[in-house]
């Protein structure tokens, strides 16, 4: 196997080749002329992969581990210490089986009707210039709340809102400024101390029926020794639950850009709506950024492409890169409406690496998002409600999509009017 190629990032230029954002890896991949590529950033070595073989590859426990790989400063706003995505072997199995077990159908359709309804009931209020992103966070915390047992009746609007940002900030300070990331690290350990007392409280007055319900699944759940997970380790994994669902408020104002800033979009999805949401949404996941790369460690020695990966590099696989890979996908940066119609539950019930917006492998044995479906399922309600039940004017706004910036999205949020 042949050495990967090497592009050593000068200090001077570091700044430069961070505002690549997700096309970042693309870019060290064209200089290198080739598929895989290794970088030398501070001091920092990284190699570069993508494209579904090398996908296959990557979730392979037998070629890479996850413990230790996601850096501090991710796991001290995004994902938080202990959680499941650092997981691996039977730690990780015992551990995701807690999440996949909370994603029944039959728990899936309540959370629809949830969303459904809040939804709904917002829209309703709107009058004037609204934002969409402003609507789904505020939805999609409610209706995540209501669905993992999360009573809000007794808090404030304003400390509503205050831990609906909470859930934001942490997404969005993982990858930022100095000044940003220290304001996520604190708005996470406010959200883990809330997550705390919600477990502790579930712990103290235990509710009868209600195994499948996120709140007291983590708060009886146990380790692989059948020992019950500490308390902030449980409050992270609530987190791992709500945190996600909140993010796919980035989700929905990239539908915006879809739906208002692409007439012919819009039009072509309300005239074959039935034939073509499902389509619509796996299109739109594979074709906007959302998250740019997953790392991992070599455990042993690994052929990606032709290029050896040695024991023990640290390794990342770029998440966009291979939604957008020519090799595999026709017209890649093209978005095509049908592109996945006949195959739309296929991408997210049963192929596995087909198209990775949300990780690849199998839900249950691998690190695969556990929240694919609530994302279908929040997808559908809002694509439904955008498309069939309301009727909105479009503004002039700022329509651009920032690559160089995580997570990103239509810079004006994208702006709605409703009467």
């Amino acid at each position: 196997m042949k050495q990967a190629p090497e592009i050593k990032i000068k200090v001077t230029d570091v700044t430069e080749r961070l505002e690549e954002g997700y096309l970042l890896l693309t870019e060290l991949r064209k200089e290198a002329d080739a598929p895989v590529v290794k970088a030398h950033l501070l001091n920092q070595e990284i190699t570069a992969i993508y494209g579904q073989e090398a996908a296959k590859i990557f979730y392979d426990p037998r070629n890479f581990k996850r413990e230790g790989a996601m850096p501090k400063l991710v796991l001290k706003t995004l994902f938080g210490e202990d959680g499941v995505q650092t997981l691996d072997g039977q730690d990780h199995t015992h551990r995701k089986t807690i999440f996949m077990d909370l994603m029944s159908p039959k728990r899936m359709e309540e959370y629809h009707r949830i969303l459904d309804r809040r939804l709904t009931e917002k829209l309703d209020q709107q009058h004037g210039e609204f934002t969409l992103f402003d609507v789904a966070k505020d939805v999609l915390f409610r209706s995540i709340c209501e669905w993992s047992g999360i009573n809000l009746a007794d808090y404030s609007p304003e400390e509503i809102e205050e831990l609906t940002d909470y859930q934001i900030s942490m997404i969005s300070s993982a990858i930022t400024s100095p000044t940003a990331h220290l304001k996520g690290v604190k708005n996470r350990e406010k959200s883990e101390k809330w997550a705390q007392g919600l477990i502790e409280q579930a712990r103290t007055h235990p509710v009868a029926g209600k195994e499948d319900v996120a709140l007291y699944a983590f708060a009886n759940a146990t380790d692989n020794n059948g020992d019950l997970l500490p308390i902030d380790t449980a409050a992270v994994e609530l987190l791992n639950i709500v945190r996600p669902t909140v993010a796919l408020t980035v989700w929905i104002a990239l539908m915006g850009h879809a739906l208002f800033s692409r007439p012919d979009i819009y039009q072509r999805l309300k005239a074959e709506f039935s034939e073509l949401q499902d389509s619509f949404i796996q299109e739109m996941r594979r074709y906007y950024p959302f998250f740019p790369m997953l790392p991992a460690f070599a455990v042993r020695d690994v052929g990606v492409d032709g290029y050896l990966i040695p024991k023990d590099s640290w390794v990342v696989l770029d998440i966009y890169g291979t939604n957008h890979d020519e090799r595999t996908i026709e017209t890649p940066d093209v978005f095509r409406l049908k592109r996945y119609v006949g195959k739309e539950k296929h991408i997210s019930y049963d192929e596995e690496y087909e198209m990775i917006a949300q990780g690849g492998g199998k839900f249950n044995e691998m690190h695969r998002c556990a929240g694919e479906w609530i994302t279908l399922h929040t997808m559908r309600v809002f694509s439904d409600q955008l498309v069939n039940k309301y009727s909105f004017s479009v503004p002039e706004q700022d329509w651009e999509i920032p690559m160089d910036s995580f997570p990103t999205f239509p810079n004006s949020k994208a702006l709605l009017f409703k009467d």
